[in-house]
């Protein structure tokens, strides 16, 4: 009789755990999110890659004998094949058929947004210092509707020596090689997975507006007043980069000059269609004032000039359905940087974006924590109360 209990007991917990057991499996494969990797693109189309992607678009068109790709498709391709994705299922596939994608699928990009290169004579090593910065954004769609799910903007630089100036085949070599011989997306995976990356966002924010006063063109590359929107461009992405990097959110990416109609211009590498992937407008916006930048002679020697160079901007974060501002501030950054003697064709525009992006960094951290010194450095006001603030908000977006 004993026994016969304990075996209907037995029998009990086998039945329960039976059923329980597909039920977790269940709940953690609704965790996973199917995604379809549709491969390497521009954000921008034919005519404008003449100045937002000249180089890329010249190295594009050599094909890895292996893949059949261009070689930069082919590299991320490799990379992103070798990724343990933890919050989705990475379909690699169909690359090179759209076709196949089921309805409602969510599709994963990878798309340059633009590129651009800076040099400067190093009197102290007798060199040219070049330097080639390349701006992204992993996309994540909808291909039924072509309507923009999430966002994650990313960089990479690279550092180029030449004994000579710089010509386009020098840079173009030296690019080459970093894509072919470094890993230049070995980053991807550890940035996707920090994402909680859904098929719907209740709440989304991103830079809707940036402003240039005029007096900030005067340190900038020439001819930058004709061509605002690309300057526009590279100082939301920045900005956007610091802040999804530290606080884990994607943003819908600002696309001055390209978004018409609430859009932006997507055009696969593997083919010559070009999508128009629709853009929400953010519940939360973000305005960037660019008030210029300044230089000052801080201390001088007989070898090195030591320059302060500062950018000022104003940050203004607010939703305007309901008319609430969060965040509305002047705000100033200052780098120190030794300069020598006989240096004379200095490129101070690359000093003060460098100044520009630690700025925007410094900012993005200190929503997290708050440094009583760099809130001093940066404004003459209390923002203390407004930073923290601004968790409750990003963990919205989340």
């Amino acid at each position: 009789m004993i026994i016969a209990k304990l075996n209907i007991k037995k029998f009990l917990l086998i039945l329960l755990i039976f059923f329980i057991y597909p039920a977790n499996i269940l709940l953690a494969n609704e965790q996973i999110l199917k995604v379809y990797y549709s491969g390497f693109s521009f954000s921008n189309t034919y005519d404008s890659n003449k100045s937002y992607a000249k180089y890329t678009t010249d190295l594009i068109q050599e094909k890895n004998s292996d893949t059949g790709i261009d070689i930069i498709s082919s590299k991320l391709l490799k990379t992103i094949k070798k990724i343990k994705f933890d919050k989705i299922d990475l379909d690699t596939d169909n690359l090179l058929d759209f076709s196949k994608y089921p309805d409602e699928a969510i599709v994963m990009s990878v798309a340059l947004q633009h590129e651009e290169f800076t040099e400067e004579f190093n009197y102290s090593s007798g060199k040219y210092n070049g330097f080639y910065d390349a701006y992204f954004q992993i996309l994540f769609y909808d291909f039924s509707d072509k309507s923009l799910i999430a966002s994650i903007p990313f960089d990479f630089e690279i550092p180029i020596l030449s004994e000579g100036k710089f010509n386009k085949d020098v840079i173009l070599n030296r690019i080459r090689d970093f894509y072919l011989n470094e890993d230049p997306f070995n980053g991807l995976g550890e940035k996707i997975n920090k994402f909680n990356i859904k098929r719907k966002y209740d709440r989304r924010i991103g830079v809707k507006n940036v402003t240039i006063q005029d007096k900030s063109f005067e340190v900038m590359p020439a001819n930058s007043i004709n061509n605002q929107n690309y300057i526009k461009n590279l100082i939301a992405q920045t900005f956007s980069k610091r802040l999804s990097m530290h606080h884990n959110v994607a943003l819908v990416p600002y696309m001055e000059g390209q978004g018409i109609g609430g859009t932006m211009k997507l055009r696969f590498v593997q083919t010559d269609e070009i999508y128009s992937i629709k853009l929400p407008n953010p519940d939360y916006h973000i305005d960037i004032n660019l008030k210029g930048f300044k230089k000052v002679l801080a201390k001088t020697s007989a070898s090195e000039d030591l320059y302060l160079y500062g950018s000022f901007v104003d940050l203004k974060i607010f939703q305007p359905d309901l008319d609430k501002i969060y965040f509305n501030e002047g705000l100033r950054g200052v780098t120190k940087i030794k300069i020598p003697k006989d240096q004379t064709d200095v490129n101070d525009w690359r000093k003060f974006y460098y100044n520009l992006e630690i700025l925007f960094n410094n900012f993005s951290k200190n929503i997290i924590k708050q440094d009583k010194k760099w809130m001093k450095e940066a404004t003459k006001n209390k923002i203390k109360k407004d930073l923290k603030g601004l968790n409750s908000i990003l963990d919205k977006v989340k």
